[in-house]
């Protein structure tokens, strides 16, 4: 199904924020800002065709592109900082189609709707009076909205992964799966690392490169390839499939769809971050959108982003 355009003024006020909670940086995104592209493969399992017609759950190998990021809109962000992390990865399709899974190291998002999201970022602007957030509004919005409670409190207090190929990132948003057959399911993505998921104490962490992330991940890649497996977690019929803040129960059936082996750190990765765009509402034939008014705003909210930074000669919509 289509996605439902916003106002043009909410597109906007939605890209405004992000921007300026991130700071002035030129050239990138307002989150996500500091990541690294990889080149990889991917292929289903003989579990997924059965569950989706789409050409890239056939058992086909398909190319990969992978990004991983944090979450911080400051493009210097240090990787030893508490942070979300994120992991984009575009599948490139037969006939030249390509379609985007996008995940964050966390099971749910901080908001419902674009409006309650736009909300939940203006609480947090600096005000004009003095120039900074003000900390009891943000207190009495968190005290009415437990979703970004919990989505603030992980952001603040995750620990970082001792390598991006060693933390689970989870789709934040249900699809439909249409079988050959005929048969349709709701499901979430996850990327769970088969190195194993590995966290860092902070003192482990002090001792760590402002940028061990990355170098990490070049010298494990120097050595062999990070494989992951793509996951989906399936609905009941009663769990809600529109709502990023609902986390569904952990006794939910649990398919393995595929493997992704990332081989490669792309030797042009700062040059195609600026070329490259994951729209997670880019689906192929055999998965539809769920009705997740996140998930419907997204793209819209990209256009805006990617129009003005290529604009002024920048890259890449939000992630």
């Amino acid at each position: 199904m289509p996605a439902e355009p916003l106002s043009s003024t909410l597109d906007e006020h939605l890209v405004d924020a992000l921007q300026t909670l991130a700071g002035k940086h030129p050239g990138f995104r307002p989150v996500h800002a500091k990541g690294i592209v990889c080149s990889g493969t991917f292929i289903a399992t003989p579990q997924a065709r059965q569950i989706c017609r789409a050409a890239h759950f056939q058992g086909r190998s398909v190319p990969a592109v992978v990004r991983f990021s944090n979450a911080s809109g400051d493009p210097r962000s240090d990787d030893r900082s508490a942070d979300l992390r994120g992991m984009a990865v575009k599948l490139q399709l037969p006939g030249g189609q390509d379609t985007d899974i996008v995940a964050l190291s966390t099971d749910r998002f901080a908001a419902r709707s674009p409006e309650e999201f736009l909300e939940f970022l203006q609480v947090q602007l600096p005000d004009p009076a003095t120039g900074h957030p003000d900390k009891a509004r943000i207190g009495a919005f968190l005290a009415d909205h437990p979703a970004a409670q919990a989505f603030v409190t992980r952001s603040t207090t995750a620990p970082p992964p001792a390598s991006y190929a060693q933390e689970t990132y989870s789709a934040l948003h249900a699809f439909l799966f249409i079988a050959e057959d005929g048969i349709i399911r709701f499901g979430r993505y996850r990327w769970e690392p088969e190195a194993g998921e590995i966290h860092l104490a902070r003192e482990d962490a002090a001792k760590r490169d402002p940028d061990f992330l990355q170098s990490e991940l070049a010298r494990r890649l120097a050595i062999g390839p990070a494989f992951f497996r793509l996951l989906l977690q399936l609905a009941a019929e009663d769990d809600p499939t529109d709502d990023a803040t609902a986390v569904w129960p952990k006794d939910r059936p649990v398919v393995c769809l595929g493997r992704l082996r990332v081989e490669a750190i792309s030797p042009t990765s700062p040059d195609d971050e600026r070329h490259l765009l994951f729209d997670p509402s880019r689906v192929p034939d055999g998965i539809d959108l769920s009705m997740d008014p996140i998930l419907l705003a997204r793209p819209h909210a990209y256009a805006v982003d990617f129009g003005r930074r290529n604009t002024s000669g920048a890259g890449d919509a939000v992630l």
